[in-house]
């Protein structure tokens, strides 16, 4: 019974070691063409939940399409606020400037998790089949 207690205990901590931390932020319209999917309005998923990959993320255009899990951690130089929750995003642009962050969110993605229009510190995952 211990043991079995044991393994349901860390188990619900597993999800924590597989989460990358870094710097997100959102970006503004007008959002096509893309660099993945051109001017193809279908790539944006319901709820425009999509996100810009920085160069961390980017592989030469092999994130495209991928999905990334995000819960905001905390804000930056004090702007804005982290809300509850996490959001699912899709990969549909690559910002790839030397300052660019991890990740840049659609604007309506940013909102279910942070209040703030600067950046923020993020965890995100890899969702996989989302």
């Amino acid at each position: 019974m211990k043991v079995t207690t044991a393994l349901i205990a860390l188990s619900s901590f597993a999800h924590l070691g597989l989460c990358e931390v870094g710097v997100v932020t959102s970006y503004k319209p007008p959002y096509l063409p893309t660099k993945c999917f051109g001017s193809d309005q279908t790539q944006f998923p319901p709820g425009n939940l999509f996100a810009a990959a920085g160069p961390a993320l980017w592989y030469n255009g092999a994130a495209c399409g991928r999905h990334y899990e995000l819960r905001c951690l905390n804000t930056i130089h004090g702007v804005g606020k982290c809300l509850p929750g996490s959001v699912n995003v899709r990969i549909v642009e690559g910002r790839l400037g030397n300052r660019s962050p991890v990740l840049s969110l659609s604007q309506d993605a940013a909102k279910l998790i942070y209040t703030g229009g600067g950046t923020f510190k993020a965890e995100y995952k890899d969702a996989i089949g989302a």
